[in-house]
């Protein structure tokens, strides 16, 4: 079991500037590998400042290990079981005998990128992180680390330099603060215009819609009032956090920096949170969620939070249209979005 995990510590180390001398190189492939972890290796991230590794799925069995915040290492199938009160867990297989609760285990891939000679547009453009832990700098080539970025966040990259070593560096953009941030180039990558282009555009807007069923933690989209495509979600806790009532999806971006309001007891700072999609004017919105994987159960302080990929459909089959030069957009009308108990009361066309 130990020789399976990689610390946190371990992993910045490994994508620090001796790693990244091998791996950018003009004959680098993007299929680098960093402890023997290639691109399609199964990698999970803990995301439990301390998770238990149980004999069984089970969270009554006995206990192998523990694993801290961060680590990161490979992931078996996933069992799902029930517990005492008919509740749906599930349960990631480590190996023979060893399994730790799915909730806490953020599924990734170890994806580091060749050089991409390309010039950043002057608008700039968006990135998504492709390893597990990619540490964030101030400045170029400084020992320091400033913080950590995770697997599949989202940035605004606002260009490109090169230290005195000519290791390159993509400067990242934080939409709160104005501030810049520095990540080695091979731990992000460019998304292209193909990846984000609008689905279903032939359906017209106003025979589009979003049923969110709060009492079932899923939402349905409906097209012509047919059912078409349907994900689980987790959204607010408390009674009221994700309003009841019909809204709409009229302001969109495809990232940003979420951190809780000063009134809010519930300390949170979350960059790079991807494909967000709000319903409300005060910030309540569907987006991707990186720090869970409760699915299908409430978690949040208001918002939808949803997996990635689901997400991302739900980004592009809205309205409106983020153009893929732009960073936000805003329209008078958007996508409806009917939330409900789920009970019953199921609108009416």
């Amino acid at each position: 079991m130990k020789n399976l995990k990689l610390t946190r510590r371990n992993f910045l180390k490994s994508m620090g500037l001796g790693a990244l001398g091998m791996m950018m190189t003009e004959a680098s492939p993007a299929s680098a590998t960093l402890f023997g972890w290639g691109p399609d290796t199964r990698l999970g991230r803990i995301l439990r400042y301390k998770l238990q590794v149980k004999k069984e799925p089970d969270h009554l069995a006995d206990t192998l290990d523990t694993l801290m915040y961060d680590e990161v290492l490979p992931i078996s199938r996933m069992i799902y079981t029930r517990n005492i009160y008919g509740k749906r867990l599930g349960w990631y297989e480590l190996g023979p005998g060893q399994y730790v609760d799915a909730t806490w285990v953020q599924p990734v891939f170890n994806r580091p990128n060749p050089i991409d000679r390309r010039p950043i547009p002057e608008e700039g453009c968006l990135g998504e992180v492709t390893v597990p832990l990619a540490p964030v700098y101030s400045k170029p080539n400084v020992r320091d680390i400033h913080r950590t970025f995770y697997y599949e966040n989202n940035f605004w990259i606002k260009g490109k330099t090169t230290d005195e070593r000519g290791f390159p560096w993509y400067e990242l953009w934080d939409d709160l603060s104005g501030v810049s941030y520095f990540l080695h180039a091979n731990t992000i990558r460019r998304i292209e215009p193909e990846e984000i282009t609008p689905l279903r555009t032939e359906v017209p807007q106003d025979q589009k819609r979003l049923v969110l069923e709060l009492g079932y933690q899923v939402v349905r989209a409906y097209e012509f009032n047919k059912p078409v495509w349907e994900a689980p979600v987790s959204s607010g806790v408390i009674d009221g956090s994700t309003p009841i009532g019909r809204w709409m999806t009229n302001r969109k971006r495809p990232c940003r920096r979420m951190i809780n309001e000063p009134h809010n007891p519930n300390v949170y700072d979350l960059p790079g949170v991807p494909w967000v999609s709000y319903i409300t004017i005060d910030g309540v919105a569907f987006h991707g969620a990186f720090w869970h994987a409760n699915w299908g159960h409430v978690m949040s302080n208001g918002c939808i939070n949803m997996k990635n990929d689901d997400a991302k459909w739900l980004y592009r089959w809205t309205t409106p249209v983020v153009p893929f030069n732009q960073y936000f957009q805003e329209d008078v009308i958007g996508t409806r979005v009917d939330v409900v108990t789920g009970y019953g009361d199921l609108p009416k066309e």
